[in-house]
């Protein structure tokens, strides 16, 4: 039977906005993007993306989206990782207050939305392929989160999209590597791409800005790799929406403020939004009016400059990394929602240009990183190296040396006879070091066993466990601690009659016989994940696939 045609769905889970895309694996590829999503105002009749809203009436989903009504939750997606962002943010705080309120989990509130999501996705799908699709396709779902998440994040984003009832065949992909797609690929498109060129793209969203830097290796087929770690922060658009709105509150007060309706209210800021916010060009004598019903005209407030800044320190840092690897950027590419922005743009530029890198801003930014999640889906070879966003490695016991080592990790072993350190990282993958898809880490390891042990265990086999950690640190920790996490644990045995004929019975410093049994331990990196092997007197005696907590 022949196996079917895959259908590639990419989601776009967004802080303030969500975005769904998909494509067919076969033909011409086409990315079909949904961009009719229901409205109750004329700004958003054919957007491409729609709010990350959901409003509830008890326990109930009752809306979504842009039709969201009564006082909707927004901004449940940062309290994923709450430590990552600002408590401070009001709509955060509004956030947990409503889980405590309707008693909803933050994954219930997530899979709630994505499960509105998935089913207003699959009926465009379905209008284009009909409504036996599912029959006919293999789905495979391709999520986008933050560059800066945790795996714990990611891990929950992943339950709440299961329990949403999207597929299983689910993966995750980093958000601006998602727009590096989308937008790198239509420049190949076009011709504008040399061997060696370096972009760092810009994905600056409603709630979070990301980077991540890219270096073409070849402009067509399009193959790019990772230049530097990717990173982000909240820094998105979306507080100026709050700036603003605590700017009306501030000309008119508060309780004039709450009084008006809610539609009113809405409608304001819905043309700010929409009209203003991405128009404004750093012209300040040029004056914009704003409609709220009921307000009045209150009190001229007092001028105010505040501004939101897109963090320097991270576009800096991703500019370092390429130039620390004897490269130049040749641009900086603007995507997401505030992208947009021709004043982010002309303030990009003026710091920039002076370097000899141009800002460009590209098209249909605000939908890229939902268009390149499907491309990710479709064409996942064009990434053909990633810089690891973590440390993996395993512990060790070693001779202990005073200068190197914590004095709390000392411990005498009484076979050899010597002070010894416990639990120092050994890190075979660090941060930031490049992830070729093939490349095998070797090394070889041993335990000490009592002869007397493997004597009276002779016709059965003895355990060996092999346990190995993570840690997000730059800098690695060089012994276990609180920032080195588990990442999995081998099990394996060997047949003690194995391991008597060929290993050397040896007498220790404490005068008991005992057997050194070398192991062989491989790694091998691959694109989505890692394969653990063990290998005795040549042989395999274990095997285990692990995934990368970058999550791939």
């Amino acid at each position: 039977m022949a196996s079917k045609t895959r259908l590639i769905v990419g989601i776009d889970f967004g802080t303030t906005y969500s975005g769904f895309s998909w494509a067919v694996n076969s033909g011409l590829k086409t990315v079909n993007l949904v961009t009719d999503w229901e409205t109750s105002n004329a700004y958003s009749a054919t957007d491409e993306k729609v709010r990350t809203w959901i409003s509830y009436t008890g326990t109930k989903p009752t809306s979504f989206g842009n039709t969201a009504v009564g006082k909707p939750f927004r901004w449940f997606k940062v309290l994923l990782q709450p430590d990552h962002y600002s408590q401070g943010v009001r709509d955060v705080r509004d956030a947990n207050v409503g889980l405590r309120e309707f008693s909803k989990s933050l994954e219930e509130v997530i899979s709630d939305y994505l499960g509105w999501l998935w089913l207003r996705g699959k009926e465009d799908i379905a209008r284009k392929q009909g409504h036996d699709f599912e029959s006919r396709f293999d789905l495979r779902v391709i999520l986008t989160v933050p560059a800066a998440w945790k795996p714990i994040a990611k891990d929950r984003t992943l339950r709440a999209a299961k329990r949403a009832g999207l597929p299983d065949d689910i993966h995750l992909v980093t958000e601006p590597e998602a727009a590096a797609l989308a937008t790198l690929s239509s420049k190949s498109d076009e011709a504008e791409l040399q061997k060696g060129d370096v972009f760092v793209v810009c994905d600056a969203g409603g709630g979070t800005v990301d980077l991540i830097s890219y270096e073409v290796l070849n402009p067509s087929p399009l193959q790019i790799k990772e230049c530097g770690v990717g990173e982000g922060d909240l820094c998105g658009s979306a507080f100026l929406d709050l700036g603003f709105e605590h700017i009306i509150k501030t000309k008119i007060g508060e309780e004039k403020y709450n009084s008006t309706k809610e539609k009113d209210r809405k409608k304001m800021l819905l043309f700010f939004e929409h009209c203003i916010k991405f128009g404004f060009d750093g012209n300040i004598n040029k004056v914009h009016s704003v409609e709220l019903r009921g307000a009045g005209s209150g009190d001229d407030p007092e001028e105010d400059d505040d501004q939101i800044e897109v963090k320097g320190h991270i576009r800096q840092n991703q500019i370092k990394q390429v130039k620390a690897e004897g490269r130049m950027v040749k641009a900086i590419l603007l995507v997401g929602g505030f992208g947009r922005s021709n004043y982010l743009h002309s303030r990009l530029d003026k710091t920039y240009r002076r370097q000899g890198i141009n800002v460009l801003q590209a098209r249909n930014p605000w939908s890229a990183v939902c268009r390149g999640a499907t491309l990710w889906g479709l064409e996942r070879e064009i990434v053909v190296s990633r810089n690891a966003r973590y440390n993996y490695g395993y512990a060790v016991n070693v001779e202990f040396d005073a200068t190197k080592h914590d004095v709390s990790d000392r411990y005498y072993d009484a076979s050899e006879g010597i002070d010894r350190a416990k639990d120092q990282m050994e890190w075979l993958l660090r941060w930031g070091e490049e992830i070729q898809a093939g490349r095998v880490l070797e090394w070889e390891d041993y335990n000490t066993i009592k002869e007397n042990e493997l004597q009276s265990r002779r016709g059965t086999t003895k355990s060996f466990t092999r346990n190995f950690y993570y840690s997000d640190l730059p800098q690695a920790p060089t012994r276990k601690c609180h920032d080195v996490i588990p990442l999995l644990s081998l099990n394996f045995q060997i047949e003690t009659d194995k391991i008597l004929k060929t290993s050397k019975s040896r007498k220790g410093n404490d005068g008991e016989y005992c057997r050194d049994v070398y192991f062989k331990m491989e790694i091998e990196l691959r694109n989505a994940d890692l394969d653990f092997t063990v290998l005795y007197d040549g042989e395999k005696v274990a095997y285990i696939k692990a995934n990368y907590k970058e999550k791939f």
